[in-house]
């Protein structure tokens, strides 16, 4: 979609996120595009195409970037070495 976008003229980003839907309980990474309708105006609009949707409550935005290399969910550096294991949760909450 970005590609697309871009290709067409229209500014577009890359969006990282998490989707939460209530009849899977396990939280999922997830990706979007923010879409720029007027540049003048700096109208964004956020689009989720896997879900057919625009984003809402469900989306919880990480990062956003020109691809998933500058903004992938998890990214870090290590040095040294030893063993190693990563443990994840995330819970959502309304505020």
């Amino acid at each position: 979609m970005v590609a697309v976008c871009r290709s067409l003229g229209i500014p577009a980003r890359y969006v990282s996120g998490y989707f939460y839907a209530a009849n899977e309980p396990d939280l999922a990474s997830h990706a979007w595009a923010d879409v720029c309708l007027d540049v003048a105006e700096r109208r964004w609009v956020s689009i989720d195409i896997t879900h057919s949707c625009q984003i809402d409550q469900r989306h919880v935005r990480l990062a956003m970037g020109t691809d998933y290399d500058a903004c992938p969910p998890i990214k870090g550096v290590r040095q040294g070495g030893g063993e190693e294991s990563m443990t994840v949760r995330i819970t959502i909450e309304p505020v």
